[in-house]
């Protein structure tokens, strides 16, 4: 199977393969939030794993995600466009219902929703469809390099390059006790007004700061669907490669720089500075890039295309597995009084064992349907009509 195979409707396995790796990383930074594993001062494993966090997966795989995301808007409008509907209005109700699942993600679970953000972001990029590449590559770069200017000029402005401020950290860890009494006393009906008072001007505020890189990287994925970049896999083996180690090398100083901030810092928690979301954000950038070329180039292989294969079932299931990830997690953590009490290192095993069932549930679904659930939901939302779910039975050729 090579990246050009296809899955149903001319599905390009690879970007499921690549979606589906996303989800481990989404889950694993996300999971000190939904346990409340960030709260605190971590040391020992902890601290190693925070460490990991930062040169590998923080940044990484939102970024991964969110150029998947202007890729897929490319594939949705063309593919809308031979079927001669009215591309603007059909995607811009596929954000509106995106929107809303956002919403209630962000109200009835979990403050670190994205989903949101990526629905508003959306309706910017309707705006970029009909330009040319170069004027899209201009306006990636151009958004790119403001938000790196702006985490500059804050990071010049703020805290120190080499320690978090001691009230920062104080503050968090009165924050952290004061969400772990919220998490393991109150009522589910209370949790979330308590949520809603704590939490939704400090995630609407953050988000706004962050829509310049995330519009930046939705354009780089809509430049590379124009190209047919993932349809060429095989022609640009050779451009593949050398970016692919371009990215690995790239990464090398803003790690070095990463790991030298974290050793001097004696008292770590999981928030961090101004300066080492700077770098951490460049090395997303690169090492991004590294991932996806790497994994789109070792599906050309049969070993590694076999040995990668099962990511697609919950790459093709993204939006539901995104979701049942917090449901999940909030049942077991909210629901069982577990908030706040089990360590970063435990959370990452957690996370294995968790993104290990839902590879399992993702298969055996998609064994007798077309869609996951969610997905099913929101394609029914967007076009008006209730599509099939079962599969149906198909004669190899």
């Amino acid at each position: 199977m090579d990246s050009q195979s296809v899955l149903g409707k001319e599905r390009i396995i690879s970007l499921d393969v690549i979606r589906g790796f996303a989800l481990l990383g989404i889950l694993l930074v996300n999971m000190p939030s939904h346990s409340g594993s960030d709260l605190f001062f971590l040391s020992g494993m902890d601290k190693q794993v925070l460490l990991f966090f930062h040169l590998f997966i923080q940044t990484k795989f939102y970024t991964i995600f969110s150029f998947l995301f202007g890729l897929g808007f490319y594939i949705f409008m063309t593919r809308a466009e031979k079927k001669e509907l009215a591309v603007n209005r059909l995607f811009s109700r596929r954000l509106f219902f995106l929107l809303l699942f956002g919403i209630l993600h962000f109200a009835l679970f979990w403050e670190g929703d994205i989903l949101t953000t990526y629905a508003l972001v959306g309706f910017i990029l309707i705006l970029f469809y009909k330009r040319k590449p170069r004027t899209i590559l201009i306006w990636a770069i151009s958004l790119m390099t403001f938000y790196l200017l702006l985490l500059l000029l804050g990071s010049l402005s703020g805290t120190s390059i080499y320690e978090i401020d001691e009230g920062m950290v104080n503050y968090s860890i009165e924050e952290g006790e004061e969400k772990v009494a919220a998490y393991t006393s109150l009522s589910y009906l209370d949790l979330v007004k308590w949520r809603w008072a704590d939490s939704a001007v400090e995630y609407f505020s953050n988000n706004l700061f962050i829509v310049f890189d995330i519009l930046a990287v939705f354009l780089i994925g809509l430049l590379c669907g124009k190209l047919k970049v993932f349809n060429r896999v095989k022609e640009l083996k050779n451009r593949f490669r050398r970016l692919q180690i371009s990215s690995l090398l790239l990464s090398v100083p803003t790690s070095i720089i990463i790991y030298k901030m974290f050793a001097l810092t004696e008292d770590v928690t999981y928030i961090f500075s101004l300066w080492q979301l700077l770098f951490i954000t460049l090395s997303g950038i690169t090492l991004a890039t590294f991932y996806i070329t790497t994994i789109t180039l070792a599906l050309e292989k049969a070993f590694w295309s076999k040995m990668l294969n099962p990511l697609r079932y919950v790459g093709q299931m993204a939006l539901t597995n995104y979701l049942a990830q917090t449901v999940i997690t909030f049942i077991i953590f909210y629901g069982f009084g577990l908030f706040g009490q089990i360590t970063l290192s435990q959370g990452v095993i957690f996370s294995i064992i968790l993104y290990i069932l839902q590879i399992a549930f993702s298969y055996i679904w998609l064994k007798n349907y077309q869609f996951g659930p969610m997905e099913w939901l929101w394609r029914w939302l967007t076009y008006g009509k209730k599509p099939a779910m079962k599969k149906r039975m198909e004669v190899e050729g």
